[in-house]
């Protein structure tokens, strides 16, 4: 049995994400139990005839709130001791709130000593979808609602705090986009598949070769997928907003669209693709093209100096200076995909 604590701001999608795996898992054998402790939250405060709404909860006595919260994960403990035979536990919570200029608490130490989690998942989306979403919440209204910028802050603030709690019990933790495939992404908790971060230049064959990109992310993705759990960067489509034409593709946005909220968008996208690196025990790069992109090449130092094997198809010139940094250099993906099964079942 394991029991993972799935962590992310509200309108990540969190909670969609858990449902798709249970979903799936229904489906193919794997006996998956949701805990809600949001949900639990509010149950117990009707238990107790406290009134609480979702718009204002986060307005009540901190002590009470944390009270709640307390029993709800108590009542996560005895479920989980009463299904002993359910293969996967998955919490969704949160590890903060950001709420009227303050940062709340959305789990403590003492709730994660009390789990005993396996790790952690911190659920990440893009930051134009977890605005939309928050904006149709009635919990907020145009005075409270975070704006991009401080979404994306909160998006940090969420990614450390969770970190910081596994780190502390010394549990693994992974930074997942809710637009991971459900199918690939159950491999995480069922099979002992490698990881691997997928690395190609997209911003170099977007335009130049479509059909390239296209292939990346579907019959190679699909090939990769078979035997290893990928992190694959496009989950992530945040740097359309940091296109200097982004306010006139998206007027709705143009008051939010700031020099500084883009340069942060940038920062993070760099900031989260080497996370993705980090939580991956290999780095695997098409490289399918003779246009220069200086993000693939970033991610190959960065693999070379975190001490992650690169796999690498490369058809072109080699230059001495990426074959002292990449493990392997092949000149056709089918060459490249002969090494990476070798090592998938090393």
């Amino acid at each position: 049995m394991q029991k993972w604590i799935v962590n992310g701001i509200s309108g990540c999608g969190r909670i969609e994400l858990l449902n798709e795996l249970k979903a799936f898992g229904d489906q193919n054998g794997k006996k998956i139990h949701i805990h809600d402790v949001g949900d639990l939250i509010f149950k117990e405060s009707k238990r107790q005839q406290i009134p609480v709404t979702d718009e204002r909860i986060l307005d009540m006595d901190q002590n009470q709130l944390k009270l709640l919260r307390t029993i709800a994960i108590r009542d996560v403990e005895r479920e989980i001791f009463k299904h002993d035979n359910i293969d996967l536990h998955l919490i969704g919570t949160h590890a903060t709130f950001r709420w009227k200029s303050r940062l709340i608490p959305g789990i403590s130490y003492q709730d994660v000593l009390d789990i005993k989690p396996n790790g952690f998942i911190n659920v990440i989306h893009n930051v134009k979808q977890i605005y939309e979403c928050n904006q149709k919440n009635k919990k907020w209204d145009k005075h409270t609602l975070p704006n991009l910028e401080e979404t994306q802050s909160w998006l940090m603030e969420e990614e450390f705090v969770t970190e910081v709690l596994a780190n502390v019990i010394n549990v693994p933790i992974y930074n997942v986009a809710r637009d991971h495939k459900v199918k690939n992404l159950i491999d995480l908790f069922f099979t002992k598949k490698k990881k691997i971060y997928l690395s190609y230049p997209i911003t170099a064959i977007q335009e130049s070769n479509p059909d390239l990109l296209e292939q990346i992310q579907g019959s190679i993705l699909n090939e990769l997928e078979e035997l290893f759990v990928v992190f694959n960067p496009l989950t992530i489509q945040d740097m359309s907003l940091a296109d200097p034409k982004a306010g006139e593709k998206m007027p709705e946005l143009i008051d939010q669209l700031t020099a500084d909220a883009q340069e942060m968008i940038k920062k993070r996208t760099i900031e989260r693709d080497f996370q993705f690196i980090d939580q991956s025990d290999a780095v695997v790069v098409f490289y399918l093209t003779d246009k220069l992109s200086p993000g693939v090449l970033a991610e190959i130092f960065y693999a070379h100096r975190n001490q992650k094997p690169v796999f690498m198809v490369f058809n072109e010139k080699k230059s001495p200076f990426i074959e002292d940094v990449t493990t392997v250099i092949e000149p056709t993906k089918e060459r490249l995909m002969e090494r990476l099964r070798e090592f998938a079942t090393n």
